[in-house]
């Protein structure tokens, strides 16, 4: 790839999850790897415009947090240190899925539970602990450098306080500005022709809240999870533990179906979900903040991959590629294994731009099939086909097994955690259990 052979200079656009760790893993690469996020960044974790989202409900799954550890040894470490939690799956879950509760099994994988907040404090320091990189904030990235057609050399960018813009050269730029993202605009205007871009809405959104809650009154469990199933199909609700003896509370619903923000509309919203027992915690909760709500969750898919004339010196990722549905808890871990990715592409080198960026887009198919398969069944179109149908009704056949058998709870949870391929759960000894159907009733 000839526009890689120097390995200078790198640029990233944003300082999230996936830019970050997108710099993380060009620091291996590159002599220098300079990072340009429009919002000014915090010393503490705290909200930052540019993460809407950061409010609600985070997960790491298991591959994420590997990812992680592999791009920053002691990763795991740190989070715990800053005050993460640990949560034994599914140990530690009150779990009323669609198919009913799980039985208590003992802990198959165990993963942090913190805020958004805190998990990009500790990524991002170690971030900038790698040298040759450097974070600017309050700079704004106003478009891409280079000749028309032709490749990507930089960025053009601004100091948002009003100082002198400047052009800064670059060897690979990586587009990780998020759903915002203005690349697929400048590439339509350079001439590299316009991708289609595939976007599937459960109407979904989110409210939350942080909460104290007394001693005794929620220490069994860790988390709580009330997921939409028979008789209340839209709604849904979980609490997680978080740092400083918090509780994050997220209430979600589909299909407009949207949790409200005031006091008594989120209470009563969490009373209508299938089961009472969080709005009962939540009666002896003591709020910690005011209650947030989110409604941009759309699944939307950039093709850039297929452009006429994708450009050499350029890459795109996160959600700025591949955005899904944040109540599935797949994005960070997203990011981190697509840092992982590129990191390997880089140590093998030869691939010219638009391979590497196939191969980048191809490590979101997985997740993508997650989120949107479970966002189609809530819009009613997702079995299309006898086999989709074929498929819907195994996968419930096994749910119902996940939750009294714990060696197939153990598979679930390798897949669901993205620890192994979906193809696990088709393997012949499993599906002939499945047929043979669960030996136990659900839990009560």
């Amino acid at each position: 790839m000839t526009d890689l052979e120097a390995r200078r200079h790198a640029v990233v656009i944003g300082a999230g999850m996936a830019g970050l760790t997108a710099a993380v893993a060009l620091a291996g690469h590159f002599d220098r790897v300079t990072v340009l996020e429009r919002d000014a960044l915090p010393d503490e974790p705290v909200f930052r415009p540019g993460v809407p989202q950061s409010r609600h409900l985070h997960s790491l799954m298991g591959a994420g947090q590997r990812a992680l550890d592999e791009l920053v040894p002691g990763f795991t470490g740190r989070l715990y240190d800053a005050g993460a939690i640990p949560l034994r799956t599914p140990y530690d879950h009150l779990w009323f899925s669609p198919a009913g509760w799980c039985h208590r099994f003992p802990p198959s994988h165990t993963v942090p539970s913190a805020s958004r907040e805190l998990i990009e404090a500790v990524v991002r320091r170690a971030a900038v602990e790698r040298h040759g990189v450097a974070v600017r904030h309050r700079t704004e990235v106003t478009g891409l450098d280079g000749e028309p057609g032709g490749a990507v050399t930089g960025v053009h960018a601004a100091p948002r306080d009003g100082g002198a813009p400047e052009r800064l050269p670059a060897d690979l730029v990586v587009d990780a500005s998020g759903r915002r993202s203005r690349v697929p605009a400048w590439l339509t205007e350079r001439g590299h022709g316009t991708a289609e871009t595939t976007v599937v809405d459960s109407r979904a959104g989110y409210s939350s809240r942080l909460y104290e809650i007394p001693g005794g009154s929620a220490d069994e469990w860790r988390v709580i999870s009330i997921q939409p199933g028979p008789g209340q199909p839209t709604r849904g609700g979980a609490l997680v533990p978080v740092e400083g003896g918090r509780r994050l509370v997220s209430l979600y619903g589909y299909l407009d179906d949207h949790p409200p923000t005031d006091e008594d509309g989120f209470l009563a919203f969490a009373a209508s979900l299938r089961h009472p027992v969080l709005h009962d915690v939540l009666r002896s909760a003591e709020p910690a903040g005011p209650i947030h709500g989110f409604r941009n969750m759309a699944n939307r898919r950039w093709h850039g991959e297929d452009l006429p004339a994708w450009p050499d010196g350029l890459l795109v990722a996160g959600d700025a590629l591949c955005a899904v549905n944040p109540v599935y808890a797949q994005g960070m871990s997203m990011a981190a294994m697509t840092a992982v990715l590129l990191d390997r592409l880089l140590a093998e080198g030869g691939a010219d731009g638009r391979t590497l960026q196939k191969r980048l887009a191809a490590g979101n198919e997985r997740a993508w099939q997650v989120a949107t398969g479970a966002d189609l069944a809530h819009l009613g179109t997702g079995a299309a086909d006898e086999a989709a149908a074929e498929t819907a009704a195994y996968m419930q056949r096994l749910l119902e097994l996940a939750l009294v058998d714990a060696d197939v709870n153990r598979t679930f949870f390798d897949v669901m955690m993205m620890l192994d391929e979906p193809g696990a759960l088709f393997a012949p000894e499993l599906t002939a259990r499945v047929a043979r159907g669960p030996a136990r009733p659900a839990a009560g």
